[in-house]
């Protein structure tokens, strides 16, 4: 049984910014503009980590598929980072979890996060300032987990870029905001410390199975349903 994952839960400090998924190729964007969502046109390209991804915007959340195009780059970036996007591309290897997890600071609440064993990357080592746990890196069954600083978090983005709230979390199914989530992954074994905080505190919570994330939009009201592994994307869309 998959147990929730809440983007906002108010005894935590912590929030779901938003989530990946790493693909072996570029998904089929029509699949979900055909069902009413609307998909950034463009992909965005990272040639120091070999990646590209392609987005899925609402007003509280977002949602990232990235797949390898330089598998040389994406190798030297993993030696590098630790961080694996070819070792846990869907379909690649059914042993690492393909799901990342990025956290933001609750708005108007100042996270402690030594609480969390998190440890921060300096500059010169991370393009992005993300902050990882090493415990939590190295365990790719599970997913990855990290926080990320306010001026990369979506509300900071939607400030700055007003085009971006009004076009690209607008969508004529009506989907407006996740209100829960659930997540299931191939780790058998106890999760990292992190994580297991992240759940205690009801952040993130884990069970084991077929790698699947399922997301619940505005309280799932229509009580719909898209599901995206019929395209090999292991994603499910209530609302």
């Amino acid at each position: 049984m998959k147990t929730p994952l809440l983007p906002s839960v108010n005894s935590s400090l912590l929030e779901v910014d938003h989530v990946f998924i790493c693909l072996e190729t570029a998904p089929e964007v029509e699949f979900f503009a055909k069902h009413g969502l609307t998909v950034s046109p463009t992909s965005v390209k990272q040639p120091e980590r070999g990646t590209a991804s392609q987005i899925i915007f609402f007003e509280n959340f977002y949602l990232e598929f990235i797949w390898v195009e330089d598998e040389i780059a994406a190798e030297i970036y993993a030696v590098r980072t630790g961080i694996d996007f070819l070792g846990r591309t869907y379909e690649y290897n059914n042993k690492y979890s393909p799901f990342g997890i990025a956290l933001r600071q609750q708005s108007g609440r100042k996270a402690f996060l030594d609480q969390y064993n998190f440890s921060y990357s300096s500059p010169e080592k991370s393009e992005l300032l993300l902050s990882f746990s090493s415990e939590n890196l190295v365990t790719q069954t599970e997913p990855l987990c990290f926080v990320i600083p306010d001026a990369i978090a979506l509300p900071t983005l939607a400030r700055n870029f007003p085009n971006l709230q009004y076009q690209w979390m607008s969508h004529s199914l009506g989907l407006k905001k996740i209100t829960g989530m659930e997540i299931s992954s191939t780790c058998e074994n106890a999760l990292s410390q992190p994580l297991a905080l992240l759940s205690q505190d009801g952040v993130v919570q884990i069970e084991y199975g077929s790698p699947c994330i399922q997301l619940h939009f505005d309280n799932c009201v229509k009580r719909g349903v898209i599901d995206a592994r019929k395209i090999d994307i292991p994603l499910i869309l209530q609302f």
